[in-house]
């Protein structure tokens, strides 16, 4: 008897620790998908879209411990999708987004020439099969059609053009959104050659011309007609036939102007032929009439010509004239005018009017007045200020006039005004001089002159000379104010006519006299005449005796220890006696550092980087005045005048803060992040003069931070960074193939040596062994792999703390199954 027992085992309780993470990644760009579960030892299994994911050549799968992989080499837009890793009864999902890279045309589109009434084919290859283009001729979009056919077929893209016509010529652009190309299409015909072609024709206007050609073959094209280069299209003077081969040009109307090669174009066959039109000979029709006329009227002079002149010239006697302001010059079909405006008696004389080979002559003659004064100027006498006024009256108006003192021509301002009403002329002048002058009035050759006198007023006093005090030393103004500018007074004291020195200055402004007498003494006491000449001013001088005062008393002073200070006394008068000053009852005397100055009656004592021992009572005394004050002295303040620099530096070295202070004799404190640090094995501290040091042995990543330096109530801040350098590879690694039971090296290069290096196999870390030999050598690193495996198959990458390189080994021999995609 056979007995069959079930053993039922408990399901793992599995769950997903790290659950897969959406993936957006550009196409053909390597992709990894990682999960990770709560135990070891667990089958797990990939899907796409429910389509189980297997390994091949662009697949790779892998499970290290309680870790999943999922490696895809090179993505294409058609992967996208969702990830889905199964492990017994729990799953864990992921988005896969693909985007596609930018469709680029790989082959550009050429010049394309097409054949006239055939096909014309236009073909560029753009990056992928499912790339969209729109096409365009001369920015129009075309859409297909029997004209224009639109063809899509893996990367190349066509457009066909049947019955090419001449239209078809243009620029045709294929838009791939990213990325566009243009070309030119050109139609080309049959050879067309000339069997006959133009002659060369001379005709007189406005005369008719024809010009007829014949071609081999009728042409498809319309050909072209130039004239001077000129293209030709039909219009009322211009007929442009064609019956079958023979081509014809006529100019149902020509002149002069048209003259020159005329070319016929067609295809690549052209004739040319030349053109002369002669002018019709001009005749004068109507002559120029002679005329009189008076002066300051205008003229004009008319003349007809036959057949219209295309340029028309004006002469006096053998002068040409040109259009101005005296001539204007008119043309209305045949006929010619001149206009000759404000005639004067220079303008009589014979003119001419010249068209072509003709001309017509006439004789001008004008009419000059006389001028006439019909009131004369008069003589004028006035006083200086006075106002004189002058006036004339002409026979006729004219209008440059002008007027003149002796010689110079007077323009109109404010202290001379010139009117002019009709015939009448006048000059009003003010403010006038001392002086005899003659006035001069002109107008065209005419000339009237008369005399301007002006008598001087005599000067009197507006203000009188006063009396005046002064004191000895001392100085007195004696002042006083006339009606003239100009004069310039006599001053007497006693009788006595003084002269500017040194004690007696003259002082003369305006209507203003002054005479200042210095350094007042008893002899300087009397009586003082200013003398116009035509009237005086007398004043009494009165001088007292000296009285000395103390005009500005010394001041309070309050400084810093090692600044300056000074202290300054003004006396009304200077005095011969030696001042004394003290501090805190002891004498000054000058010396280094304590400078004495008098000056007249400005005495000072200036004190040089004061110290405290300096502050107290300060006395001026000189003679029986005195002044007192006090100096006041403030200890000077702790500032940091250099501050800490921000410090920059790798792991094993030593990093250094340093800060300048303006005392010495100070405490300094140390502070890591607002904490206080001490002088040990790891931080060495010390004060030379004023110069405050923190040096950070042996740094490491944990001493960085914001270091601080106190003393006396001021700080300064800095920052300690420590950091690695950053490593950059110069030379990656690359993807190797081995076979079984050989070996492989992968070998990179940094920019700097690396000193920390770590090699890893997926995720798992490897150490040098008989499996795995690791080196070092200065910037290069190489890892070796020995009796290789299917196994060996994976992701290696090399370590060096900021950047990673990677590749992937293969060994031949493995047996890997289709790639699912």
């Amino acid at each position: 008897m056979t007995v069959v027992v079930y053993i039922f085992l408990p399901a793992r309780d599995i769950h997903i620790v790290k659950e897969l993470e959406d993936v957006e990644t550009l196409e053909r760009q390597p992709v990894s998908f990682l999960c990770e579960v709560d135990q070891v030892d667990v089958d797990g299994r990939w899907y796409r879209d429910d389509c189980r994911i297997r390994p091949g050549d662009n697949v790779k799968i892998r499970h290290q411990g309680k870790t999943h992989a999922l490696l895809l080499k090179s993505i294409r837009p058609e992967h996208a999708g969702e990830i889905r890793f199964t492990a017994e009864r729990v799953s864990s999902y992921a988005t896969l987004t693909v985007k596609e890279l930018p469709v680029q045309i790989i082959r550009p589109l050429r010049v394309k020439i097409a054949m006239y009434r055939h096909r014309g084919l236009l073909e560029c290859q753009v990056s992928r099969p499912n790339a969209q283009v729109r096409w365009y001729k001369n920015g129009k979009e075309l859409v297909s059609s029997k004209k224009h056919q639109l063809i899509s077929q893996d990367v190349y893209r066509q457009l066909t053009i049947e019955d090419v016509r001449s239209s078809d010529e243009d620029t045709y652009t294929c838009d791939a959104g990213d990325d566009k190309t243009s070309c030119q299409l050109l139609v080309e015909e049959q050879a067309i050659s000339i069997v006959r072609g133009m002659k060369s024709m001379e005709v007189m206007e406005p005369k008719p011309a024809l010009f007829q050609v014949e071609t081999s073959l009728k042409s498809g094209r319309p050909p072209k007609w130039t004239l001077n280069g000129v293209v030709l299209d039909h219009s009322a003077g211009v007929n442009i036939d064609r019956q079958g081969n023979l081509h014809s040009l006529c100019f149902t109307s020509t002149d002069s102007s048209m003259s020159g090669p005329v070319v016929f174009v067609a295809g690549k066959s052209r004739s040319t032929a030349q053109l002369t039109v002669k002018e019709r000979p001009l005749e004068v029709v109507h002559h120029l009439d002679d005329v009189e006329a008076k002066e300051s009227s205008s003229v004009n002079l008319s003349c007809e010509f036959a057949p219209s002149p295309r340029v028309v010239r004006w002469f006096k006697g053998r002068t040409p004239l040109k259009v101005s302001n005296k001539y204007t010059m008119k043309r209305e079909g045949k006929r010619a005018e001149l206009l000759i405006h404000g005639l004067t008696g220079m303008d009589a004389g014979l003119y001419r009017c010249m068209a072509g080979g003709s001309q017509s002559t006439a004789q001008v003659k004008v009419e000059v007045k006389t001028l006439k004064l019909v009131k004369h100027l008069e003589p004028v006498d006035t006083e200086e200020d006075g106002i004189a006024t002058f006036s004339c009256e002409l026979n006729y108006v004219v209008a440059n006039a002008e007027w003149l003192l002796n010689n110079v021509r007077l323009r109109c301002i404010a202290i001379n005004r010139i009117q002019h009403m009709g015939t009448m002329h006048s000059l009003m002048m003010q403010k006038l001089r001392p002086q005899e002058s003659r006035i001069t009035f002109k107008a065209g050759l005419l000339t009237e002159t008369t005399i301007l006198k002006v008598k001087e007023r005599p000067a009197v006093f507006l203000r009188s000379l006063e009396d005046v005090v002064g004191e000895e030393q001392g100085e007195v103004c004696l002042q006083c104010e006339i009606s003239k500018d100009s004069v310039t007074p006599v001053w007497r004291k006693d009788g006595t006519v003084l002269t500017p020195d040194d004690k007696h200055e003259f002082v003369q402004c305006g209507k203003s006299r002054a005479l200042i007498v210095h350094s007042l003494s008893k002899e300087d006491a009397g009586q003082y005449t200013c003398d116009l000449g035509t009237s005086q001013s007398k004043a009494k001088v009165t001088v007292h005796d000296l009285h000395i005062t103390i005009v500005q008393r010394i001041k309070t002073a309050s400084v810093l220890e090692g600044e300056n200070c000074a202290f300054e006394c003004h006396l009304s008068h200077g005095l011969d006696d030696e001042p004394v000053w003290t501090i805190n009852g002891q004498v000054v005397v000058s010396n280094s550092r304590v400078q004495l100055v008098n000056n007249r009656h400005i005495y000072k004592m200036t004190i040089r980087d004061v110290v405290l021992s300096d502050a107290g009572d300060v006395v001026f005394t000189i003679k029986d005045l005195s002044c007192r004050t006090m100096l006041f002295v403030k200890e000077k303040p702790v500032h940091i005048f250099r501050d800490l620099l921000r410090v920059k530096a790798v792991p094993g070295e030593d990093a250094e803060l340093s800060c300048e202070i303006t005392k010495p004799e100070v405490t300094i404190r140390w502070l890591k992040n607002g904490h206080p640090i001490r002088q040990s094995h790891k931080y060495e501290m010390s004060m030379e003069k004023n110069l405050a040091r923190l040096v950070i042995k042996n740094a490491s990543i944990r001493d960085s931070g914001e270091y601080c330096c106190e003393a006396d109530g001021v700080a300064s801040r800095a920052k300690v960074e420590i950091r690695e350098l950053l490593h950059t590879f110069a030379r990656e690694l690359r993807d190797t193939r081995g076979e079984e039971k050989g070996k492989v090296t992968l070998e990179c290069e940094t920019r700097r040596p690396a000193k920390h290096v770590t090699w890893l196999k997926g995720m798992v870390e490897l150490r040098s062994g008989k499996k795995y030999v690791i080196k070092q050598k200065g910037v290069v690193l190489s890892l070796t792999i020995t009796c290789l495996e299917t196994t060996d198959m994976d992701i290696y990458v090399c370590d060096v703390g900021t950047m990673q390189s990677r590749a992937y080994v293969t060994v031949q021999g493995e047996s890997i199954c289709k790639d699912y995609v």
